[in-house]
């Protein structure tokens, strides 16, 4: 089983990696709650976290060992922001035959228009075509990849 976890790419582990701290916190907090207050109002919500994120782990791993995602390469071309907060509202990517854009991004630390992404998505998810854009409101993790000319600037 570590053969086949490592031979994923590095973020589907890092994401099977963090359900499964989740799942970790959740079983800590239940064996807490279970040595100190011994309630089980307070036992069954960290009984059925660490219990989801470990299921949704497990599923992950499943998905991923059965090589049911699709990796979508594309340059970021825009970044639209929230007003006030300067968030993440949506991000359009370019691929070699489509424009996607992705409804909902999770924060990515300063990306800029221009950068290379990855997008990780899972291969029943729904593609909705929308003002001859392809867009995605669900993926499963998103990578920046550096450019040749930053690795090789990083390499000396």
């Amino acid at each position: 089983m570590k053969e086949k976890f490592m031979q994923l790419p590095v973020p589907l582990r890092k994401q099977i990696l963090l359900r499964c701290a989740g799942a970790g916190l959740g079983a800590a907090m239940l064996l807490i709650v279970l040595i100190y207050s011994r309630d089980w109002r307070f036992m069954v919500p960290c009984a059925a976290v660490a219990a989801l994120c470990l299921g949704s782990a497990a599923f992950l791993f499943d998905r991923c060992v059965r090589r049911k995602y699709v990796v979508i390469t594309g340059i970021c071309t825009v970044i639209e922001r929230t007003p006030i907060r300067r968030r993440i509202k949506s991000i359009y990517l370019q691929t070699e035959e489509h424009q996607v854009r992705l409804v909902g991004a999770r924060p990515i630390r300063n990306l800029v228009e221009g950068d290379t992404l990855n997008l990780y998505v899972a291969e029943n998810t729904p593609v909705y075509n929308m003002d001859g854009c392809n867009v995605i409101c669900n993926y499963i993790t998103i990578e920046r990849t550096l450019p040749t000319a930053k690795k090789e600037i990083q390499t000396q």
